[in-house]
């Protein structure tokens, strides 16, 4: 069954969603549901998080047009750090990761939280709400350190960090080149536009086979939408694969440029950020032999074009750059001399740079033992994220080394008195650097494994 599927799905060019991964925070373990519209699986958190407790939101922010993952969520009363961990990846591959919040006033105080967000042990963004009715989701593109992703809130002691919705979609790798190992791409504020409509029409899966969200822009001044039923095709060049629907649309104008501004509404942004613009272009007219539709790409005050551009009929082309960041951007598409019609602009994109400034935990053994000696005994603690990193929210029990370049080390382990009970986890032999282990005070049973004897560092059982 599931190869006829797939079979049908490529005969009849469906994407499929192989590797997706849809989470509804506030539902009750073992219980799954399909969304209508996209058809998507969404799953409960059972088995990516343990710590948190599960409530419904207030009814009076309970609507008909409201979708089934906002009606619950996830809270975390306890814990500076809570984490999801996303596993059985691919280390090395891309993926979207998308988190999704709606406060709905769950708790009865009517006064949002204020939290901030991790991948992994880098600082993802905060997540802040204007209002106990605003809905706030933000994406992330990132390379996978390891074979899992783990995604932390943390509470900045502004109220307890809550979460609606999680999502995970593998990319090609060939895609956003701009992401690699050192530096990942973030989306705030829903920043990826489908230019022309102005109906706050939303496009995402299966339109687009990487669920992304396109939602509409209306902030062109005197701006029309063109249309196209055809198809557009991506270039052979093209990295960033947008969907035709997407690209079907475009905003232009009755005059000979197109002039707007766009500001990052971020708090976090300052002069050392760094934002990344990719604006999209197809021709959707068959432009009479005449006729010439030929203009400039400047955005401050600077052109992005080394030559006068001319949009391809019913294909893709793209311009992208990145700039400091900057309280406000202007953006204007500026037709040349030798041009008869005006501009046009059919999409855009622009995501927060951030650098991935902190080094894991040794990804090769280390961390993946740690988490698996806390799946052998059950241990709760401050167990989740990183063991080591950042330096803040270090498992209890652990002392760890921090050289200045490369990941850090589990030097050390306290365990004494942590209710273990059971035999000797197996994973103890991946601790490569362990030089101090205390197990004493527990209820440990069976032998003491000779493994042990063969860590070369160790100096204190």
């Amino acid at each position: 069954a599931i190869l006829l599927f797939y079979m049908f799905q490529l005969i009849h060019g469906q994407p499929d969603y192989l590797g997706f991964i849809s989470i509804d925070c506030g539902i009750q373990v073992n219980s799954t549901y399909q969304d209508s519209i996209s058809n998507m699986i969404y799953v409960s958190d059972y088995g990516f998080i343990t710590p948190g407790e599960n409530r419904g939101i207030s009814s009076d922010y309970v609507k008909p047009s409201l979708v089934k993952r906002y009606l619950n969520l996830r809270f975390f009363p306890h814990g500076a750090r809570n984490c999801y961990t996303l596993r059985s990846l691919v280390m090395g591959n891309k993926y979207l990761v998308r988190a999704a919040f709606y406060y709905g006033n769950y708790d009865g105080l009517g006064k949002p939280p204020v939290f901030d967000l991790y991948m992994g042990t880098s600082y993802w963004h905060e997540v802040s709400f204007s209002d106990a009715g605003a809905f706030n989701w933000m994406d992330i593109i990132v390379v996978a350190p390891d074979d899992y992703l783990q995604v932390c809130l943390v509470n900045k002691g502004m109220g307890n960090p809550f979460i609606s919705g999680l999502d995970l979609r593998p990319l090609k790798n060939t895609l956003y080149p701009e992401v690699n190992a050192t530096q990942s791409l973030v989306l705030v504020n829903s920043n990826r536009f489908h230019m022309g409509p102005t109906d706050g029409s939303v496009i995402r899966y299966p339109s687009d086979s990487h669920d992304r969200i396109w939602t509409t822009y209306n902030a062109i001044p005197n701006s029309t939408e063109i249309s196209s039923t055809s198809v557009i095709q991506n270039n052979l060049r093209d990295v960033y694969d947008v969907p035709s629907s997407v690209m079907q649309n475009a905003a232009t104008v009755n005059s000979s440029r197109i002039d707007f501004s766009w500001s990052p509404s971020d708090p976090s942004v300052n002069i050392s950020s760094k934002y990344f613009f990719i604006f999209y272009f197809a021709e959707l007219q068959n432009v009479r032999s005449n006729a010439v539709r030929q203009f400039d790409i400047i955005i401050n005050n600077k052109t992005w074009n080394k030559q006068p551009y001319t949009p391809t009929f019913q294909v893709t082309d793209y311009f992208s750059g990145i700039l400091h960041g900057m309280e406000n951007y202007s953006v204007s598409l500026v037709a040349t001399k030798n041009a008869t019609l005006p501009p046009i602009l059919n999409a855009m994109e622009m995501y927060l740079v951030k650098p991935i400034t902190m080094v894991a935990t040794d990804p090769g053994d280390a961390a993946r033992a740690m988490m698996a000696i806390q799946d052998d005994f059950g241990v709760i603690e401050n167990w989740m994220g990183d063991p080591c990193t950042p330096k803040a929210f270090i498992w209890r029990g652990l002392n760890c080394s921090y050289p200045p370049a490369g990941a850090s080390k589990i030097m050390a382990l306290n365990l004494s008195s942590f209710g273990l009970v059971g035999a000797i986890s197996t994973n103890f032999r991946d601790l490569k650097a362990l030089q101090y282990l205390d197990l004493s005070h527990n209820n440990l049973s069976g032998p003491i494994p000779n493994f042990l004897g063969q860590l070369s560092s160790l100096m204190f059982l």
